[in-house]
């Protein structure tokens, strides 16, 4: 799901920024990039608590931590744009930009934290 949905994310929310004009297709992208974000948040929250089989009070504690974080500071900065040249549509930039740093974390690292054939074929 996050190799797929990660850059379909992507290019929802560039699409979302240059369509925001078109009643119909804004319409359909804040639901299309809802749908998707709440899939991708839940599936790195169930990759954060899996690696964390071991310790589960800390995989707990992590996932939690990186929700309020994402919950907190994504709205922070999306807000810190309305006031600059991108005017309303600032936040759906940010929005691209934040999903941008995360593939490039996320998808070099997914061989080590991606499930592993002996454990996908249990």
């Amino acid at each position: 799901m996050i190799a797929v949905g990660g850059p379909l994310l992507l290019l929802g929310w560039v699409a979302l920024a240059i369509l925001a004009a078109q009643p119909a297709a804004l319409l359909l992208l804040v639901f299309v990039q809802g749908t998707l974000s709440f899939a991708l948040g839940s599936t790195l929250i169930a990759r954060v608590l899996y690696e964390a089989a071991g310790a589960p009070t800390m995989g707990g504690s992590y996932a939690t931590a990186a929700l309020n974080i994402g919950a907190a500071g994504g709205p922070v900065a999306a807000a810190a744009t309305v006031g600059l040249n991108a005017g309303h549509l600032g936040p759906v930039w940010v929005s691209g930009l934040m999903v941008t740093v995360a593939l490039l974390i996320a998808l070099p690292l997914r061989r080590f934290v991606g499930p592993r054939v002996s454990q996908a074929i249990r």
